[in-house]
């Protein structure tokens, strides 16, 4: 009897903690292309080599960190300089937003992976940086930013979003060209 009473008490003192579960809809933002081009893995593995300096090796702390020729991968970082558009004299909310690329050559095809977007904000400002952390695909979970208003951190995380989105679809639309113009001089 009183193991049954210890564990409802037991279940039951579980049951009142908060829980961190994050709605369906909170998925990171990771953004993907895939450049379908007629050459086998190797040939395409030089091209994206030749492609990189000329798109993602021109953004801000661009590096290469992996070159893995056996496997056909190229893994990378750089980052995104930020600056709000719809947050007006914030510094605080300025910064960087990290993320990493991963680069799959396969037979006929180039798949690419931009991903772990994370955003630190400015910690030189008066007031101290404010980071936003991971940025989502759609809404971001209901959690408190300190230092601002909920209203002002899902708009902070919107325009953030928009801008990202933006400048790595540009710098895929230039290695998608740069590529295409590897693959035909390597013929």
């Amino acid at each position: 009897m009183r193991a049954a009473l210890f564990l409802t008490l037991l279940l039951w003192a579980a049951g009142a903690f908060p829980q961190d579960i994050q709605p369906a809809d909170a998925r990171p933002l990771v953004i993907t292309d895939a450049i379908a081009m007629p050459l086998s893995r190797s040939q395409i593995l030089q091209a994206a080599l030749k492609s990189w300096p000329y798109s993602f090796g021109q953004e801000p702390g661009a590096r290469m960190i992996l070159v893995d020729t056996a496997n056909g991968s190229i893994k990378g970082m750089a980052r995104f300089n930020f600056r709000s558009t719809g947050v007006g004299s914030r510094e605080e909310s300025m910064g960087v937003v990290s993320y990493t690329i991963a680069i799959e050559a396969e037979n006929g095809q180039c798949r690419v992976r931009v991903g772990h977007l994370n955003h630190t904000g400015n910690h030189n400002a008066p007031g101290g940086g404010i980071d936003m952390g991971l940025l989502y695909a759609d809404k971001r979970p209901q959690t408190p930013v300190p230092g601002i208003s909920m209203g002002t951190a899902n708009r902070l995380h919107d325009d953030m979003r928009a801008q990202v989105q933006a400048r790595v679809n540009e710098v895929l639309k230039v290695f998608r060209g740069a590529m295409r113009r590897a693959s035909d001089q390597g013929r």
